[in-house]
């Protein structure tokens, strides 16, 4: 559990400390207040990323040089962390050693968010999919992030050399040699992960949807289609594309409502109700994996949904989960939950 949190030249917070954080938190004010920054602090300090912007620099106060997040834990694996950010540096501490690696600080403390735009996992490119996927996976996982590395790394070099009119075949074969190891062992990943988390999707949705829709979720793999292609096919395409054809970065999820693709067909609430599943999922995997309920992190993400799925909802978290929620009002809360409220100036 979170008991403290601190933070440094972080958003619109010149410094801020949060004490005695208690299971259940709800940051109450208007906009601007920082209700939503206080959860992307405390998603940067587990995950050393924000869930609102890929430039980490836009998290520094406006006129600073760095920024700094660190809190104090109990029930985890460790005491305390800290990152500390400049365009320079980063530096990450676990307990008191401040030259921690990214790969030794991942997964010591997990955290899920649910958002607005968590609708776009289902509706967006197949990118994003494939992100939510293996981020997933990393979390209970840590190796599996140097296999995506490996593989983003050896994509670039491929589309570089495809892009100079290549004409070099032993060059091409040496890349799709590695190429093709990296992807089985990421399509193996990928397997046994989605046929761990469809049935536990499909029945947090029948929960949350009182047992009336059903939501599938499937794997499209790449590597079947890639198998059959004889390695003189797979040279021509590659040359007359000029990008790679092979690879886990053409692997796509299909969610279906009904038989149905929810991202066509979906209403809103019922494409609000596939994202909330998709981060209780989350939530689920990880405990499953880590014997450790991740930090459970909300902004005002229930809107859209009548009140009796908001109460199916509530009735999925669970209550071993630190929960921090962000809302302008009060009535967006369960009634009797026990949050404790930080009124936001």
């Amino acid at each position: 559990m979170l008991n403290e949190l601190r933070l440094q030249q972080f958003r619109c917070f010149t410094e801020h400390t949060i004490t005695l954080l208690e299971p259940k938190n709800a940051f109450l004010g208007g906009n601007g207040k920082g209700k939503t920054s206080l959860l992307e602090a405390i998603y940067f300090l587990t995950r050393c990323r924000s869930f609102r912007t890929h430039q980490t620099r836009d998290l520094i106060h406006w006129g600073g040089g760095m920024l700094g997040v660190s809190g104090d834990f109990s029930e985890q694996p460790v005491r305390r962390l800290k990152v500390e950010w400049s365009v320079d540096d980063r530096i990450l501490t676990i307990n008191e050693s401040s030259n921690a690696s990214f790969r030794e600080y991942w997964g010591q403390v997990l955290s899920v968010v649910f958002q607005n735009s968590d609708r776009h996992i289902l509706q967006g490119p197949a990118q994003l999919r494939r992100q939510w996927v293996d981020g997933l996976i990393a979390s209970v996982k840590p190796d599996y992030l140097q296999w995506i590395q490996r593989a983003q790394l050896l994509l670039k070099q491929k589309n570089a050399f495809l892009r100079k009119n290549a004409q070099d075949r032993g060059i091409w074969t040496s890349l799709t040699d590695q190429q093709e190891e990296g992807t089985r062992r990421i399509h193996e990943a990928r397997i046994a992960f989605t046929e761990q988390a469809a049935p536990v999707l499909e029945t947090s949705y029948q929960i949350l949807t009182g047992k009336k829709e059903c939501l599938r979720m499937t794997y499209e793999a790449e590597i079947p289609r890639q198998l059959i292609r004889t390695r003189e096919k797979l040279w021509e395409m590659e040359r007359q594309f000029g990008t790679a054809q092979l690879g886990p970065h053409r692997d796509d999820w299909k969610f279906q409502l009904d038989g149905k693709m929810l991202r066509a067909f979906g209403s809103e609430g019922q494409v609000k109700s596939g994202a909330l599943s998709l981060r209780l999922l989350e939530l689920q995997m990880m405990h499953r994996q880590t014997n450790r309920w991740p930090l459970l992190l909300i902004d005002d993400a229930l809107n859209d949904l009548d009140l009796g799925r908001k109460e199916q909802f509530w009735s999925l978290v669970p209550p071993e989960a630190q929960l921090f929620y962000a809302t302008p009002q009060l009535d967006q809360l369960p009634v009797r939950a026990g949050f404790k409220i930080y009124e936001l100036e």
